[in-house]
């Protein structure tokens, strides 16, 4: 067993790095695989932690470090993209004892101490001072001459600026709520002084989709176990099918499979069939297409949204949820 707790550790130390797991700076990415990998896997090396302690074992150092690591950026990806999180809801920690665990990563992390002090006390910023801001980073994916640098400033807000080769960094005056507004509109800007990109109406329609999918981030712990999850797939569903941009299209149906996994999960719990539970919604008739293609859905969401670890049980548990209809998956 112990052998098994160690090869389990080295696996973690290699593979649940957070900068392994979230990518900040690439709005592409999806927001709910990026949260569930960081929540599960502070959760998976707090448990090793923790046996090893109840083992009167020395704790492992670099494990520690690795579970405090995880917390603050489960709080940082949370603020990052306006998600609401309570610590103990999450990973089942109170406030004060999950907060131990970033703190202790910001003690030997100089730059993550300030962010942290950037998301929540401000006690180094001008609080309130909207041209006082932290440089967070640079732009990834920009093309040409023209560099885009990120910021947070005193109302903890997220900014961006343009900086071009010997010319000094010239912030917007917008601030964005959360990073993904403004890599959007730093984009939109950037794309006019590039290359007066005719293409424009592509980023204004990426914006305001991104309004609207940032409701759904918003909850995204809330969405499995949720009210109405039939309803708020169909809504989910409707929103889809009005995306017009190529980046509103990938996020709702990041959002749209996650809601699809939902109501697997509601059918499951209550011992009812797919079409069980979707004709006690608005009554309308429910077909076997619509239900394989929820069933296909959820399976999506626990392929491109869930972490590898959980993927076989949340698979067996879609697995036992039956369709309703003898023809459609023999289930």
């Amino acid at each position: 067993m112990r052998e098994t707790r160690t090869a389990l550790a080295a696996w973690h130390l290699q593979h649940s790095r957070p900068e392994c797991l979230v990518s900040y700076f690439d709005p592409w990415q999806p927001v709910a695989r990026q949260l569930d990998l960081l929540a599960n896997r502070f959760q998976a090396v707090k448990a090793l932690c923790d046996n090893e302690r109840d083992n009167l074992a020395t704790e492992d150092d670099a494990l520690a470090q690795l579970r405090d690591s995880l917390a603050f950026h489960l709080l940082k990806a949370c603020v990052w993209w306006q998600v609401d999180f309570s610590p103990r809801a999450v990973t089942g920690l109170s406030a004060p004892h999950f907060m131990e665990h970033a703190h202790r990563h910001t003690a030997r992390h100089v730059d993550d101490e300030t962010m942290l002090d950037v998301m929540t006390w401000q006690h180094y910023m001008h609080r309130a001072d909207s041209g006082h801001i932290m440089v967070t980073g640079t732009d990834p994916l920009y093309r040409g001459k023209t560099t885009i640098v990120y910021g947070i400033d005193g109302h903890r807000g997220f900014r961006f600026a343009m900086q071009r080769p010997g010319q000094p960094l010239a912030w917007n005056d917008i601030t964005h709520a959360d990073f993904i507004a403004a890599s959007l509109n730093a984009r939109a800007l950037h794309c006019l002084i590039e290359t007066e990109c005719a293409a424009i109406g592509e980023w204004d329609q990426a914006r305001e989709e991104h309004i609207q999918a940032t409701r759904h981030h918003a909850r995204h712990f809330h969405i499995v176990g949720q009210a109405d999850p039939v309803a708020r797939y169909a809504t989910a569903l409707e929103q889809f099918s009005r995306c017009q941009s190529r980046f509103g299209r990938s996020a709702f149906e990041n959002i749209v499979n996650h809601m699809a996994f939902a109501v697997a999960h509601a059918a499951h719990e209550q011992g009812l069939s797919l079409a069980e539970l979707l004709r006690r919604g608005d009554g309308r008739p429910v077909s076997p297409n619509m239900v394989d293609s929820l069933k296909r859905r959820a399976h999506a969401h626990v392929t491109t949204g869930t972490d590898p670890l959980r993927q076989p049980e949340l698979v067996a548990m879609l697995n036992r949820v039956e369709t309703g209809f003898a023809l459609s998956d023999g289930r």
